[in-house]
């Protein structure tokens, strides 16, 4: 097996390293002390594909936009290389375009029979009848079910690029902090569920509707697919990738209230390692749009994590 180093990007070590702590929080698995997520420098397998790999031009994942066909090529080949890697199509949107989604875990969680069995384990985990010394045993061997989502709205493409870059390096990485991940979850990633949104550079899907506005309804067959995937596999973590362009609300430090069973050191590296790294690109972003006096995104903030732990909806 071919080896080779290389440095991920911030947004993708944010998605890891918060997908890791909260893992790790879920199951109660110790980490190794010595692997942090962060710092960890990565190694990756040569016969995992990359965007340069897959995508006509060549160009990294990241780079530019890719659009939804490109999503489903890269995610069929990484599954046709990586045996941590399993795919399928969660829906059709209005234009018909698949959902295709990925699951990575470690081998013999990928497969049927090792789905199967964690949906068995969570079913029976989430059963109030189940006794608690049962819960327990199941919580502490059941790998723990992690959600990234990515581009609800057409026009916020960098969640689906971001999501594609977390399937690359969970599926390509062999050092301990990817290891750690896999180790104690399963992870699916839908990378764009408003294929027809993206390809026309529009907010809604081709209807007309905002995809983030019918999780109730489930008018829509995208949301009606991935809910039912969700269903499917429940999460204790899911992330829904937006983006905010120049906006300041959802930057580091975060908002008051936070969720209290965020881990403390999440919110540490949220508000003190990302948001401090985030801050001179996102300034000096601001004073290129900005035609106002010059200000600073909160990310440059002192870093203090303003949090109520006993809040209980999430921030």
């Amino acid at each position: 097996m071919g080896l080779r180093a290389r440095r991920p990007g911030p947004l993708l070590a944010a998605i890891v390293a918060l997908i890791a702590a909260t893992s790790t929080a879920v199951t109660g698995a110790t980490a190794q002390a010595s692997c942090d997520p962060i710092q960890t420098q990565p190694v990756y397998d040569t016969t995992i594909p990359t965007g340069e790999d897959v995508f006509s031009p060549p160009f990294e994942i990241g780079s530019q936009e890719v659009t939804s066909a490109q999503s489903n090529d890269y995610i069929a080949a990484v599954d046709a290389a990586s045996d941590r890697v399993i795919s399928g199509t969660a829906a059709t949107s209005v234009l018909g375009v698949p959902l295709n989604y990925a699951i990575v875990g470690e081998p013999q969680n990928v497969t049927t029979a090792g789905l199967a069995a964690i949906q068995g384990a969570i079913d029976t985990l989430r059963d109030p009848q189940t006794p608690e010394a049962q819960a327990q045993q199941l919580a502490e061997d059941t790998p723990a079910i992690l959600w990234v989502d990515g581009s609800p709205h057409g026009g916020e493409e960098s969640g689906g690029d971001a999501s594609l870059k977390v399937l690359y390096d969970l599926a390509a990485r062999t050092d301990c902090a990817a290891e750690q991940i896999l180790d104690d979850a399963i992870v699916i990633i839908v990378p764009i569920y408003n294929p027809d949104g993206r390809d026309l550079d529009q907010r809604r899907n081709f209807n007309g509707f905002d995809m983030n506005r019918d999780w109730f309804a489930r008018t829509q067959p995208e949301i009606d697919g991935v809910i039912e995937l969700m269903r499917q596999y429940p999460p204790q973590l899911a992330i829904d990738a937006h983006e905010m362009g120049t906006y300041t609300y959802f930057f580091p430090p975060n908002a008051d209230p936070v969720y209290h069973e965020i881990p403390d050191q999440a919110i540490h590296w949220i508000n003190d390692i990302y948001g401090p790294a985030m801050a001179p690109s996102s300034t000096a972003r601001r004073s290129r749009t900005s035609t106002s006096a010059p200000t600073t995104s909160s990310a440059s903030s002192t870093g203090t994590p303003c949090r109520r732990r006993g809040s209980t909806r999430p921030g």
